[in-house]
């Protein structure tokens, strides 16, 4: 499968949406830029041709868990998280279904304080995704 990974650009564009900060700004500040990065990178990564994280909710859990870790942004960090992460869920021609409001906004708080493992989202995030190959 060939993956669509989301790169520096879509993350500033979709924080710009959640925080109303234009893009360009948010794209000079190194903090923000080293840590999206960072985060980003996460999903594609692997050795010796040989992915890392070889499924789409691997992929996706972890790319939220660590853009919400890394805390790129001053404000915003799970919104745009959970943006960045259901962006990819549908590049990649696949869909999260419409979780529980209250559930996900409490697991992406345990996410973001560290009292639930990256693996225990992942898994939490599994039944939520349509069409997983």
């Amino acid at each position: 499968m060939s993956w669509q990974y989301l790169d520096l650009a879509d993350y500033l564009l979709i924080a710009e949406a959640v925080l109303g900060v234009p893009a360009e700004r948010l794209a000079d500040m190194p903090r923000v830029v080293n840590l999206a990065a960072s985060a980003l990178a996460v999903p594609s990564s692997g050795w010796g041709g040989r992915d890392a994280y070889p499924d789409l909710t691997q992929k996706a859990g972890l790319l939220a868990a660590r853009l919400t870790k890394n805390h790129p942004l001053p404000d915003g960090n799970k919104r745009v998280a959970w943006l960045a992460m259901i962006e990819f869920i549908e590049r990649n021609d696949h869909r999260l279904m419409q979780p529980d409001v209250d559930d996900a906004v409490d697991t992406m708080f345990r996410l973001a304080a560290g009292t639930l493992p990256e693996a225990d989202f992942v898994e939490w995030l599994r039944p939520r995704i349509t069409g997983i190959r």
